[in-house]
């Protein structure tokens, strides 16, 4: 969402300033709290509004690609200040930010998880596995930007998670999950995530699509009747 909210405003400085700026100070305080919930608090998925602290009631935790999806977005911010003439805020602000929340992905991002709609566990999310090779090249190439010495390490991490990915491809489609194949969140990963791995226009998002497609097309009531009726 908030790399969303970059990309509309076209990476203007000026017009994504207040929101990445508030976004920064509550990832800053976030990242530091005490979860009551037994997990790290940087796979916590929810947190309340007035004083930043973790959500207690029921939820499904814990949400691994937290870390990763902050890091994206502040990496983005980090490249907007830079380019705006602020690399000091980019290194001395954005860089520790960064820098923590991938310290849990890099040891962790093969951990057992809730899935992006929050209703079934798995040590292995497609959309996980493309978040988290995306983030890090980003995270990478914002490190050698700014003289930090850890761009390497990040893409080693990457590949190996890339190493893994290729299995989701079984051949019809790209499924999610062992426990949740067909799920529309692979499509959403491909339209966010892909660089050079299930490019929107690749022979494997276009079966994806293609499958999901007609995978639906049953599933639901309102589908049923509308196939029933003949309507497209």
């Amino acid at each position: 969402s908030v790399k969303a909210w970059m990309d509309i405003n076209e990476n203007d400085y000026e017009a994504v300033r207040d929101v990445l700026e508030g976004y920064a100070k509550w990832t800053g305080i976030v990242q530091h709290k005490s979860d009551p919930n037994d997990i790290d608090v940087r796979i916590e998925p929810k947190f309340t509004i007035d004083d930043q602290e973790p959500y207690t009631g029921g939820w499904c935790r814990p949400q691994t690609d937290g870390p990763a999806l902050r890091a994206m977005a502040m990496a983005k911010w980090g490249q907007i200040l830079i380019d705006s003439g602020h690399e000091s805020d980019a290194k001395t602000t954005i860089w520790p930010l960064i820098k923590f929340d991938l310290e849990w992905v890099t040891e962790n991002w093969d951990s057992t998880g809730c899935d992006l709609w929050e209703e079934v566990r798995s040590d292995d999310f497609f959309f996980n596995r493309m978040a988290f090779i995306y983030c890090l090249n980003a995270a990478a190439d914002f490190a050698d930007q700014i003289g930090e010495s850890l761009g390497a390490s990040y893409r080693s991490v990457a590949d190996d998670v890339r190493a893994v990915i290729t299995k989701h491809w079984n051949g019809n489609y790209l499924y999610e999950s062992e426990n949740r194949p067909d799920d529309g969140a692979t499509i959403h990963a491909i339209t966010t995530f892909s660089l050079d791995l299930y490019t929107p226009d690749s022979e494997e998002a276009a079966a994806t699509i293609r499958y999901l497609v007609k995978a639906f097309c049953n599933e639901y009531p309102i589908n049923q009747e509308d196939n029933d009726a003949g309507d497209p």
